[in-house]
């Protein structure tokens, strides 16, 4: 057990909704209209949460080895890492060999899909996600510290997963599958932005010029708060499209959140500990979004 839960600190486990999310979408989207083949469901989760694992393990290494996660005095369950190279728990040397096992099992889930029947695009899919899950955090591009990786992240668990998803199962691209996925990307955006606030000082301070560093917390503040109404903007289209205004009630209940959360970060700029609620609530915001563009979908699918 305390293997298990070690190895769940490092994967950052708590994390994987945003994955899980897109992916359900996918699912939803691939069954209005196919047959879905359990084995490769179970290969896309499979191939999708260990691109996602390795993505968290990469992130702490370089993290560390950068000295940023090392001189972080605001970390929390939401931001600085999962802590276990801080902690002892695990050496660099086992973190880069869980890398490269997480990465490997990605990529041969990756293949199976394409060889099975999803085609070539599946590998070029599969490449794209290795691409976002090692260069975020990696050398030389290291996208996480620049004005490029708050953008990366909201692609990659939105536009990427879903429709990626959806082209795995079905073996073609839906054209619904992107739309219902801007909302998802938003949302993920929305989540990494606000984290970034508790982050700010050891950020700044060993360079790393991610878009808040970069914008300075006023601004980041608005462009958070423009990343939360463009979510919302997103989602009432997507559920007006799909003709399902019965779950319009779920999206309004969660609009109060929507303020409370942009309302804690702009009061909370220079305090790195009670910030942490929005941090939180974000999370809760796209869980809960995203959780109602599934049921919806799922809705389609049963009539």
């Amino acid at each position: 057990m305390k293997w298990l839960k070690l190895w769940m600190k490092a994967l950052r486990v708590r994390f994987f909704t945003a994955s899980l999310i897109p992916i359900l979408l996918g699912i939803m989207v691939a069954g209005q209209s196919n047959p879905l083949p359990i084995l490769r469901v179970l290969l896309v989760i499979g191939g999708i949460f260990f691109y996602h694992g390795g993505s968290n393990l990469i992130n702490d290494l370089y993290d560390d080895l950068s000295g940023t996660d090392r001189i972080n005095n605001y970390y929390s369950p939401f931001n600085g890492g999962s802590r276990v190279l801080q902690e002892g728990l695990i050496t660099r040397d086992i973190c880069i060999k869980a890398v490269v096992f997480c990465f490997t099992v990605g990529t041969v889930c990756a293949l199976l899909l394409a060889s099975s029947g999803g085609g070539w695009e599946i590998i070029l899919l599969g490449i794209a996600g290795l691409f976002c899950a090692y260069f975020y955090s990696a050398p030389p591009l290291r996208l996480a510290g620049t004005a490029l990786g708050e953008a990366m992240v909201g692609f990659a668990f939105g536009p990427l997963l879903v429709v990626g998803t959806v082209r795995a199962l079905t073996g073609y691209f839906i054209k619904e599958a992107f739309f219902l996925s801007l909302p998802i990307g938003f949302l993920i955006t929305a989540v990494i932005f606000i984290n970034e606030f508790p982050d700010y000082q050891a950020d700044q301070v060993k360079g790393k010029k991610n878009l808040v560093v970069r914008m300075g917390k006023e601004r980041s503040i608005r462009c958070f708060a423009l990343l939360l109404m463009s979510a919302y903007l997103l989602m009432l289209l997507n559920l007006i499209l799909l003709e399902l205004p019965q779950y319009l009630i779920i999206f309004v209940l969660t609009l109060p959140l929507a303020w409370w959360v942009y309302w804690m970060g702009k009061r909370n700029l220079n305090d790195a500990r009670k910030v942490l609620p929005a941090c939180a609530g974000t999370i809760i915001l796209h869980f809960v979004n995203g959780l109602t563009l599934i049921l919806a979908c799922f809705s389609k699918w049963k009539q």
